[in-house]
């Protein structure tokens, strides 16, 4: 237990000899820029150091921070909460300026060595890199050769808009350069949202500290992306370009598209019509000006590039060339990352700008080269050994860790290809402060630093991602591995002023009411969702009314209604036999293990957990449309699939909250989100589940030839939520016409089918893409289906010999109509046929 003694979070801090610490010097002492903030946290004590733990994990988990990690037996991604630790790394204003000059001079270097590998080529006839390096990586890309001279945006400004540069600090206190990120780099969302959260974790500390703010780096970026576009007299239409869900930083893709303001796409969502590029909307196709990615190089345009490519857009490199798009970073960029160029940087500064390196790199070999060959073979100990292209499967690899047959076969892939491989000098990372229950304890570190075009120059986010190892015996500290994160705080010398994204006043903001065009992908996803939200709400009811009856039974002759919504269980999850099938007595008699399983597996095909992880991976396909409440509440319903039901009452509880969480979501939709078309496509999904799920409903919980039974009338009433107001009319008394009635054809009702179908009149007069005076197939169907419905009525089902018959086979009709209005939406919005041309067709 920590006392109140001074500087008591230092008590057990002990750096390691020869490694630089952040937070001591030499003597042992607290560095001066970091006394006000452990002053600080010191007095916060710590019980309240435990509660700001938990308000920034709670945070966190709120805002959906995660990673995805990759499980070596299985090829999906799995969701990491995004750790963060709540003590900063400090770097003063003078201390910074040295490495803001090194990081904006690194990116003119890579900006002007891109320009020249994909042009003149300079570098390989002035002999400044082996010409190996170039003309054997599969990372430069011959099929972009020239394209950064024919665009003439790009001949007058930088080529490469932005880059995230990793730094070490050595016993020295020197930063070197470890490698750069320049085609798809990822981080910066991730700094923000640290950002965020210590700002309102420590709102008073934050603000006397005077740090320096991060949002002008994003603003920064986004008017080099608008110069970039090209575009004058308009916003331009700038889409952000993901991998999709499963790839480990797809938060950040989604962050950062929310906070700039950009459309988030995946591949399938674009297309190139006559060399240029559009996005396909359920509006139709909207062309697209520029497109910030985050998709590697080769998996840009299958018809160029990798031709299995599924994440890219088919004819994108010629609509490229052809001036109609742009890019960013270019495609072609990816071999600035190739470690074999590391070496050389030295010279190619030199070469290129005429001046020394300013960030010295981690001494670095190419073993490609004879002489760096045998000098790292020496030693081999003192270093590490890295594939020289990042798709190379080869881990990092030291000596130090190799033994027996693995060193051997290490060795052997040396003396066969040294060419694929570099050999880089350990330099122990400095050691920094990590926030635990006892006080601080030290971790390796790794700084990540993100800079970009500002329209006269380079601009560096005053901030960055450090990465933390607990552990010391790390050597490689990545976030793949588990590392933590920092905040890096950038101290000024005098107070800031807020920096927003809000524009300034001299740019002037057409008023618009309209939103940019929802991908077909993205309609697609939000019709579904609304299907999920309903289809697994009326499970849960029926689950809910299934178990209370399970433990309501006190007469005998109770056991037949038992039995029925037992059977309709079974009948809404489609897992037959079930409690249908022959040895369904034996369930009867303990139906607890089936109920459990048919309630929370999520494997189970059908089950209420199905459907809820079903809903869950349609809203991480939409989260840049959702609001923020609706996010968090997605992630409660993770977190109560994952709770043990191991009784009656925790399944109870179980479906209480399931129920409460989905009602509260359809709430949270009609409060929180705008009436455009990704809401009335979600709107017609809940209308159209809702309508089958009745429509299921009353056909499975009732035996139509023995339709007498009280509890099921009341079993109706109260899945449907209707049971109160049904007793207000009725006083009590029950009766097959009343039911039914309120059921089906009480308008009043929001859950009957006459309201539904309503609804959904009035929802497809919303869709877009429509012309007055034209009748297209959703108005049609829905128009079918609503005058099906309005043929009948109680007293027309009721006066025939077999009335429970006729209303059973009319349900059938009219769901046979639902899945024609379905098709009909589907066909329309979602399946967005391209224009495909036979070979051989024509008159030659």
């Amino acid at each position: 237990m920590m006392t109140q003694d001074p500087y008591v979070l230092t008590n057990n801090y002990r750096p390691l000899p020869g490694v630089y610490d952040e937070l001591m010097d030499e003597e042992g002492n607290v560095r001066k820029k970091y006394k006000f903030l452990v002053k600080s946290f010191q007095e916060l004590g710590p019980a309240e150091l435990i509660n700001r733990r938990r308000d920034a994990d709670r945070i966190l988990r709120e805002n959906g921070v995660t990673y995805n990690t990759y499980q070596p037996d299985s090829p999906e991604a799995k969701e990491r909460p995004w750790d963060l630790d709540l003590f900063p790394l400090i770097m003063e204003s003078e201390e910074w300026r040295l490495l803001e000059r090194g990081l904006n001079q690194r990116a003119d270097l890579l900006d002007s060595l891109l320009r020249d590998l994909y042009s003149k080529r300079r570098v390989l006839y002035e002999k400044k890199i082996p010409p190996e390096i170039l003309l054997n990586s599969s990372s430069f890309l011959r099929a972009c050769d020239g394209m950064y001279e024919s665009n003439h945006f790009l001949a007058r400004n930088p080529a490469l808009l932005f880059f995230v540069c990793d730094l070490i600090r050595a016993a020295d206190g020197n930063f070197y350069v470890l490698n750069d990120r320049v085609q798809a780099p990822s981080g910066s969302g991730y700094s923000l949202e640290n950002r965020i959260v210590l700002s309102r974790i420590f709102p008073s500390m934050y603000r006397d500290a005077m740090v320096h703010r991060v949002a002008v780096y994003f603003r920064s970026l986004r008017k080099a992306l608008n110069q970039l576009s090209g575009v004058t007299g308009r916003e331009p239409v700038v889409v952000l370009l993901t991998p999709g869900p499963s790839n480990e930083t797809y938060f950040e893709h989604a962050y950062l598209a929310g906070y700039l303001g950009y459309t988030l796409v995946q591949g399938e969502d674009l297309t190139v019509r006559k060399n240029k590029v559009f996005m396909k909307t359920v509006e139709g196709l909207q062309q697209v000006d520029l497109i910030l990615r985050r998709v590697d190089d080769v998996f840009m345009d299958p018809l160029e590039l990798k031709g299995d490519s599924l994440l890219g857009v088919p004819g994108l490199l010629e609509a490229i060339r052809s001036g109609n798009v742009k890019v960013a970073n270019p495609i072609g960029s990816s071999f600035l990352e190739n470690r074999a160029l590391l070496p050389f940087y030295s010279e190619l500064c030199r070469f290129y700008l005429g001046e020394d390196l300013i960030l010295p790199m981690a001494p670095s070999y190419w073993l490609g080269n004879r002489e760096h060959l045998s000098l790292v073979m020496e030693t081999p100990e003192k270093f590490v050994f890295k594939p020289v292209s990042r798709d190379d499967e080869e881990e990092p690899t030291t000596f130090l860790e190799l033994s027996g047959e693995r060193k051997d076969l290490f060795l052997k892939k040396l003396k066969f290809s040294p060419n694929r491989f570099i050999a880089q000098e350990m330099i122990p990372s400095a050691t920094v402060p990590v926030l635990s229950e006892n006080g601080f304890r030290p971790g390796r570190a790794i700084m990540r630093t993100f800079v970009t075009s500002s329209g006269s120059g380079y601009q560096t986010m005053a901030g960055g991602l450090v990465r933390v190892s607990p552990s010391l015996d790390d050597f490689f500290v990545t976030s793949q591995r588990g590392a933590w994160s920092k905040d890096l705080w950038v101290l000024a010398s005098e107070a800031q002023k807020e920096e927003t994204l809000l524009v300034p006043k001299s740019d002037q903001i057409s008023i618009s009411r309209k939103s940019s065009g929802v991908p077909s992908r993205v309609a697609d996803n939000l019709f579904w969702l609304g299907r999920y939200l309903e289809r697994g709400e009326n499970q849960a009811r029926i689950f809910r009314e299934a178990t209370f009856k399970v433990l309501q039974v006190e007469e005998s002759y109770e056991k037949e209604a038992i039995h029925n919504i037992l059977r309709l269980v079974t009948h809404v999850t489609n897992s037959y036999p079930g409690f249908l099938g022959d040895d369904a007595n034996e369930l009867f008699s303990n139906p607890f293990r089936e109920l459990q399983r048919l309630a929370t597996d999520k494997f189970l095909v059908g089950s209420l957990a199905f459907n809820i992880k079903g809903l869950v991976h349609a809203s991480k396909s939409v989260r840049d449309r959702l609001a923020e409440d609706m996010k968090k509440n997605m992630l409660n319903l993770e977190d109560n699939l994952n709770r043990p039901i191991e009784s009656y009452d925790a399944l109870i509880d179980f479906l209480h909250k399931i129920i409460l969480n989905l009602s509260s979501l359809t709430g949270l939709s009609f409060e929180n989100m705008s009436r455009e078309a990704g809401w009335y496509f979600m709107e017609l999904g809940r209308r159209l589940e809702r309508s089958i799920n009745l429509i299921h409903t009353l056909q499975g919980i009732i035996r139509w030839e023995e339709f007498q039974d009280k509890s099921s009338f009341e079993n109706l009433l109260r899945i449907n939520d209707i049971r109160i107001t049904y007793n207000r009319r009725y006083r009590g008394r029950i009766d097959q016409e009343s039911v039914l009635d309120i059921l089906l054809f009480d308008t009043t009702n929001p859950r009957s089918l006459a309201y539904q179908f309503e609804q959904m009149m009035n929802c497809v007069k919303f869709l877009p893409g429509k012309e007055e005076k034209q009748t297209y197939s959703e108005d049609r169907a829905v128009l079918q289906l609503y005058t099906h419905f309005k043929m009948k009525d109680i007293p027309i089902l009721f006066n025939t010999q077999e009335p429970l018959a006729n209303v059973s086979a009319w349900l059938d009709e009219l769901h046979n109509d639902l899945r024609s209005v379905s098709d009909a939406i589907s066909i329309r919005y979602f399946n967005y046929a391209e224009e495909q041309t036979r070979i051989g067709d024509g008159n030659g």
